[in-house]
Order: structure tokens, then sequence, then C-alpha cells
């Protein structure tokens, strides 16, 4: 079969689908796709809410609870352990297929009558961290998403094996690090990037086996180094000393520096390591795994980012989760041993389901929500095994005779704004276009926007115990937020002054840290090689 160019039916601009990807359709049995791999990537992440928290009701028990769905959303949430139990009957809800209509039409009415959990996270496991999201075993944890088996952790998203470790993205094996992004196996670690295996680092980048460094980049098992240039133990530690750091005025007057410094080294075109035969960034022990984005130990993928849970194999236009999942195609936050999987949202345990949201270990499900434990099920209703796959045959030719098999659920189905999702991370779309992608767009709430109470000192020397009841407001969105008193303790025992802005906002900045997810042609810097790199050409950085 030969490479083919077609017009993206969403953005109208051309995208190519090679021999590969067409051997990778007829496997799996599903046609090409109609809109370009950006698009596709744009919709499956409006498919994922996780940081937006609410409160509102529990359907089942009138309790209170907090939530990721927003009061306004016409699904009815239940507390977790309720939903999870034998309390209710997901395939109560079940409905006859009416062939006359339109599929979506009909999921979206099953959609928004089966209860959904109130969070997504195993409730059972969850110690203190009333606040988190998407996460397990954590303790102690507050403002923690995408998050595991971690205690005494507060905003981070893709925090795992971790403590004591505030405002974190993508961090393993870390403890009393602040404001860092991908660092893993260190201690001590703050405002850095990329740091393995490190101690006692300030304002650093990609660093391995370090300690005693501040301001440095690029460095591989050193210690005592100021911008790059060893010193004296005694000397290093008098240097940070008389920093002060302590101060915002000063801490920010450094970062700026050591950002200019960093500006003078090299970068890696990508920050891939042991990826064979693979392209995109971020790529870790991967192997054929092409256009993709954060992916730990995958093989035979294309179009799939932040599988950041080995192992997926053979997959197309995946996002998010993994960790032994196989054979899956145009689907969001699915993993846990998933197989077949096709068209879905949150799926675990599961295998040759299409369509799907929120159902765990089942199997040959079509067009369900919530069904566990379940088999050959249609919009929620049992059939025998061979009225499924005839009724299921039968709805795949109605849909494709409409247009609408092969793709994931449209982006007006989904439960959360655009601007509640994680599209963002790869889109910043304005209300406009958002809404030309098909998504919703959530207003913000006035009452998070009230004046602030106090002033915030410069040094956290200055700062008062009462100051935890203090109403702040960020500067960047001037939206409200708090310090809580595990938060100010932390702060004043490593010396960094209060934040000035939301945590919403500060992750946004730790996103904005990472390269992002497109692939751009450029010239390496030393040699004048053509290359392909994740810095887009008229960015500033050098690039080898």
């Amino acid at each position: 079969m030969k490479q083919e160019t077609r017009n993206c039916q969403n953005c109208k601009k051309d995208f190519v689908i090679d021999p590969d990807d067409f051997g990778f359709y007829e496997q799996i049995k599903v046609p090409p796709p109609t809109r370009c791999p950006r698009c596709r990537l744009i919709r499956r992440l409006g498919w994922q809410g996780q940081r937006m928290l609410y409160k509102r009701p529990c359907a089942f028990t009138g309790d209170n609870v907090i939530t990721f769905y927003h009061p306004d959303s016409p699904h009815a949430i239940y507390r977790q352990d309720i939903w999870w139990s034998d309390k209710w009957d997901p395939k109560s809800y079940g409905r006859e297929y009416d062939p006359a209509r339109p599929f979506f039409e009909q999921w979206k009415e099953l959609f928004e009558a089966v209860p959904l959990p109130a969070l997504n996270t195993e409730h059972t496991t969850m110690v203190n961290s009333d606040y988190c999201n998407a996460a397990a075993s954590l303790k102690n944890c507050y403002l923690v998403f995408s998050a595991d088996n971690s205690k005494d952790c507060a905003y981070g998203r893709g925090v795992n094996d971790a403590s004591d470790t505030i405002d974190a993205k993508n961090v393993h094996f870390t403890e009393l690090c602040h404001d860092v992004t991908m660092v893993d196996r260190s201690s001590r670690v703050f405002s850095s990037q990329y740091c393995e295996s490190c101690y006692d680092i300030y304002f650093s980048r990609d660093l391995t086996g370090c300690s005693n460094c501040i301001g440095c980049i690029n460095l591989r098992n050193k210690q005592n180094h100021i911008f790059n240039k060893p010193v004296a133990k005694e000397e290093f530690q008098r240097y940070v000393n008389d920093l002060d750091l302590g101060s915002r005025a000063k801490r920010v007057a450094f970062q700026k520096k050591a950002e200019v410094f960093f500006l003078t080294q090299p970068r890696k075109a990508f920050r891939s390591i042991r990826a064979v035969n693979s392209s995109g960034d971020y790529l870790y022990d991967c192997k054929n795994v092409r256009n993709s984005y954060l992916v730990y130990g995958g093989e035979n993928m294309r179009y799939c980012q932040f599988q950041e849970v080995a192992k997926t194999v053979n997959a197309y236009d995946y996002s998010s989760f993994g960790l032994n999942a196989e054979l899956v195609y145009e689907a969001a936050w699915c993993g846990l041993s998933v197989y077949n999987v096709k068209f879905s949202v949150w799926n675990y345990h599961a295998r040759d389901i299409e369509y799907c949201f929120g159902c765990h270990g089942s199997g040959n499900l079509f067009g369900c929500v919530g069904v566990r434990n379940g088999e050959y099920c249609i919009l929620n209703k049992a059939y025998s095994k061979d009225e499924y796959l005839s009724l299921r045959n039968d709805i795949i030719a109605d849909m494709k005779s409409r247009g609408e098999y092969g793709e994931l659920f449209p982006a007006e189905l989904s439960p959360w704004a655009y601007n509640e999702s994680r599209g963002p991370e790869v889109a910043l779309l304005t209300k406009e276009e958002a809404r030309a992608h098909g998504f919703v767009w959530r207003e913000e709430d006035p009452r998070q926007y009230r004046e602030p109470t106090s002033e915030i000192p410069d040094h956290i020397k200055d700062v008062p115990d009462t100051f935890t009841r203090e109403v702040l407001r960020c500067e960047d969105c001037s939206r409200n937020y708090k310090i809580i008193p595990s938060e100010l303790a932390f702060y004043r025992r490593f010396s960094i002054p209060i934040p000035r802005r939301c945590p919403l906002c500060r992750d946004n900045i730790r996103t904005q840290l990472l390269n992002p997810a497109s692939i751009y042609a450029r010239s390496c810097a030393k040699c004048g090689q053509a290359i392909e790199t994740s810095y887009a050409p008229d960015r500033p950085e050098i690039v080898y």
C-alpha cells in the first residue's frame, strides 16, 4: 500500500498516512483516521480531566464529596466506595440499540444516565489525601495528580515513589525536593530540571550523579560546582548562604542569571535514552516508537503520549497510562493490562472493548459506561455471545454509513470543558479555538477572585504562623489560593519564599519547561548536519 496525503476534517491541514499506518489499521480492522495527528491528540486530551476539583453531593448518599466533575455537569456522581460496590448495578441502565438513530446520540443518553465516581483514585489506598486524583497509595498529600506510592507531597503531577516533595512534575523516587521537573532518585533538589541521582542541587538542569551544584548544566558525577566551575566545598556553602535565597527578589534575580547561562550551553536534540529506531521526545527504553512523547518501555507505537508506566506494545494514538497494554488505538487514560481497546476512555483490566468509558475487568463490550466484570454488553445491556457479535457488526455497519465509526467520542460529549482538561498541556487553545474543535468552555467562577487579605512578605523569615489563614491572589491569573501548614513548614526549613502564583499557574510553568510534543527540522549547532528536534528553529537554545 502506498503513502497517502489526506486533509484533516478539523483543521483542514494535510497529513500523511504511510504504509505502516495502513498495516496497523488493517490489523485492528478500523478505517484510516480523518483527522491529523495533532487534532486527534487534542481531542484525546480533552477527554481527560484530572486537576480541577469541586464539591457537590453524592447522588446515592447525599453527602458532599470532592470531585472533578463540575456541579453544572449533567452527570450524577457517586462517592467512590459506593461506585465500586455492589450497591448498584450499571447494567440496570442498559438499553436497546435503535438503528434509526445515530449511535453517539444514544451513547450520550446512556453516558449522562450512568453515575460516575467522584474521583478516579484507588480510594482504599488513599490516606488523608482527599484533594488528589488519578492516584493510588498516597498519604498526607494535597493537590497531587497522576501519582502513586507517595507521602507528604503537595502540588504535583506525575509524582511517583516520592516523599516531602512540593511543586513537582514527572518525578520518581524523590525526597525533600521543590519546584522540580523530570527529576529521578534525588534528594534536596530545588528549582531544577532533568536531574538523576543527585542531591543538594539548586537552579540547575541536566545533571547526573552530582551534588552541591548551583546554576549548573550538563554535568556528570561532579561535586561543588558553581555555574559549571569547580570550587572548594566551603566556598560552595558560603556562596549559597550569601545568596539569601529566602528572599523572593534575590531568588528571582539568581534564577534569571542561571537561565542566561544555560543559553550559552548546548542542549540535546531529544532527551530520549535507549530509544531504538524511534522518533519523538522523552522516550526511554523504547523500540520502534515514532512520533511519540514521554513513553517508557514502549514498542511498536506511533502518535502516543504520556505512557509513563511501562509497558505498551502495538499501539497508535494512545494517550496516558499504559502498564502492560497491547493493541490499543484512539484511547485515553486506559491501562493496567488492557488488550484490544479502541475509541475508549478510562478502562482498566479490559479486553476487546470499543466506545467504552469507565469499564473495568470486562471484555467484549461495545458502547458501555461503568460496566464492571461484565461481558457481551452493548449500551450496558447483556446479550449472549452470538447475539452480541451479530448486533455489534450491525452497529458498526450503521456507524460507517453515517461516518461515525473509527474515531474517538466527539469532543462535545466530554464531561470536562477544554479548560478543565489536559488539552492545554499540548495546545493552549483560546475559547473560540476550543469551541471550533467541538469542546465546551467553562467560564471562571468569580468567587475565586477575591481581594487578597494580606501582602506576601519578600522573605520567608518574615512570614508569621498565622499566614496559613490568609487568602492570596495569583500574580498571573488573579485566582485565589492559600498556603497549607505543612507547606509553610517546608518553606521555612529550606528558606524558600512564599510563592506569588497559584498552584495551577505554577504547574503550567513546569509544563512549559518541557519541550513540546512536536518535531522540527533544524541544523546541529556544532556540525551543521540536518537533525530533527523538539526545539523549534526560532528558539534561542544551542542544539546539538
